[in-house]
């Protein structure tokens, strides 16, 4: 990207920084219920945001950048600091989605500022901040990942879901299938490298992991659907009006966000996404669970991040 480039010219303009870590500070409160403003990052983001904002363009506005991102200390002390301010519970639950609302807001500034014709640079430009927002996301939930072991109260710990709510739900959504007609899927997530990171760094830390893969999902679902915890490394998710093939989307969305918010150094978790639908592959609750959890382990066996059951482990769509 030139120097000329739109990202180049707000990443020279100050107030343009300005204006866009307001905006996002706007997103942030929107975005929050009344109960969690107290934690919300609102003085780091009117310290901090603004030279944050400009160092990812500078990235962007780059030409001779390596494909490899290197932030500079600055940004990664004032990545960490947003995570090391807070608690790091709130923290893994919400900061993948209050980087995504700064991710649209650039997204949105670049759109503003390339010319309708020049869609091939604006497909650049997103690319490459995908990539920016990986390793800058990666440095935030790095710190919480490998901070000290604390063990905190029992009250605090979050422990999976009741197993007879899930069959409860997936029971009224089989009986509207008989009814109505209109399939739902169901996708089971497998994250490796909870078990590792727990044996290393203490259960809180493994289980503030699997909270921010439960957040990732939880933005995916977009209120699409319903998520449950299901063991220690286990999430699942119910989408309804959905057929298995239609939920690869989201799964492959989980998966790529997850891989993309971690750093290449210190414990990394991996998303394996199985997915299956009723009426399609089973009709009751414990059949479709059985057929979502043993595609997820089927795309484990092969190094994938996805299968649908029944169909050979598949790569990203």
């Amino acid at each position: 990207m030139s120097e000329s480039s739109p990202a180049a010219e707000i990443a020279r303009s100050p107030a343009a920084w300005e204006r866009l870590a307001k905006n996002w500070l706007l997103e942030v409160i929107e975005r929050s219920p009344l109960t969690e403003l107290d934690d919300l990052p609102l003085g780091w983001i009117s310290r901090e945001a603004a030279p944050l904002i400009a160092e990812i363009l500078g990235l962007l506005s780059d030409p001779g950048a390596a494909r490899e991102l290197t932030l500079s200390p600055a940004a990664l002390e004032r990545a960490t600091s947003l995570a090391g301010e807070r608690d790091r519970e709130a923290v893994a639950h919400r900061l993948p989605g209050e980087f995504a609302a700064l991710q649209a807001l650039l997204i949105e500034a670049l759109d503003r500022e390339l010319p309708e014709r020049d869609r091939r640079e604006f497909t650049r430009a997103v690319t490459r901040l995908a990539e920016v927002f990986g390793a800058v996301q990666a440095a935030a939930m790095e710190s919480v990942a490998t901070a000290p072991r604390v063990d905190v109260p029992a009250s605090l710990d979050q422990e999976p879901d009741d197993p007879e709510a899930l069959d409860a739900w997936l029971g009224t959504l089989i009986s509207e299938e008989r009814r109505t007609g209109v399939p739902f899927a169901i996708a089971h997530f497998e994250i490796e490298g909870v078990e590792r990171i727990s044996k290393g760094y203490g259960r809180d830390a493994a289980n503030r992991m699997v909270v921010a893969v439960a957040g990732i999902l939880d933005g995916q679902l977009s209120g699409r659907g319903r998520a449950f915890r299901t063991g220690l490394g286990q999430l699942i998710a119910v989408i309804p009006g959905n057929e298995a093939g239609d939920a690869l989307e989201l799964a492959a969305g989980v998966s790529d966000v997850v891989d993309r918010s971690q750093a290449g150094r210190g414990p990394r978790v991996q998303v394996a996404a199985g997915l299956a639908s009723c009426p399609l592959h089973a009709t009751s609750p414990e059949a479709l669970r059985d057929a979502a959890e043993e595609a997820a382990w089927a795309a484990r066996a092969a190094g994938k991040p996805l299968a649908v059951a029944g169909i050979p482990a598949l790569q990203d769509p």
